[in-house]
């Protein structure tokens, strides 16, 4: 089987379910975080802002010291696994970390969907026509208002990238069917207008019958 090296980092975001209190006599600031499995935690962030320290103290409660920019008021925390697999929400980062790591599978499929579908076309002189251009997408000026155009341009973005993917890997016999793309689609579109973000959840399915989900903000 081809491995590969991962430079886009997809991790599963674990919900939290209450921030029940402060932890008494702890300097700095420290939260009590309860939620679903904490095990596999990587990293927290509270009004996007990475945590200094954190501390599991069971599979479901963990202590996290407050940064900075949450010492007054906490509007967002995010808890992020060092895994990847068909959770609900996932985070996205390009990087290589600290560790390299190599890919396989689902994994490997979804980071190559999302190169591609960023890639803008013209961008790479040996494959000029490669790309679904949704990173130019990111910089026109539109109206959160209307979600028609930013569906419309999102999905043909996705719908081409797939159609290159594909006939890409109909060259490659030896491809292993957990990573060739059966299907790609648009999960949803969630519009940020006080920021003028959009959030759009992206999923495939692999020949193999395995799914992946990728988020992305734009």
């Amino acid at each position: 089987m081809a491995y590969q090296l991962e430079v886009v980092k997809f991790r599963d975001v674990i919900p939290v379910r209450e921030l029940p209190r402060f932890i008494p006599g702890l300097q700095p600031l420290t939260l009590e975080v309860i939620g679903d499995d904490f095990t596999s935690i990587e990293e927290v962030f509270v009004n996007g802002a990475k945590a200094p320290e954190f501390i599991i103290i069971n599979r479901t409660t963990m202590w996290v010291q407050l940064p900075e920019a949450a010492q007054d008021r906490i509007d967002t925390i995010e808890v992020v696994s060092n895994e990847f697999t068909a959770f609900e929400q996932s985070k996205l980062s390009f990087k290589l970390g600290n560790k390299t790591k190599v890919i396989d599978g689902p994994q490997k499929l979804m980071q190559l969907f999302v190169k591609w579908l960023l890639q803008t076309p013209g961008s790479d002189i040996f494959n000029p026509e490669r790309g679904g251009g949704l990173q130019e997408l990111a910089g026109k000026v539109t109206t959160t208002k209307r979600m028609e155009p930013i569906m419309a341009a999102v999905t043909r973005a996705v719908d081409l990238t797939a159609k290159q993917i594909k006939r890409v890997q109909v060259a490659l016999p030896s491809l292993p069917l957990r990573e060739r793309l059966l299907s790609a689609e648009v999960g949803s579109i969630n519009v940020s207008s006080q920021n003028m973000e959009a959030h759009l959840r992206v999923q495939i399915r692999t020949m193999s019958g395995e799914d992946a989900r990728s988020s992305l903000q734009l």
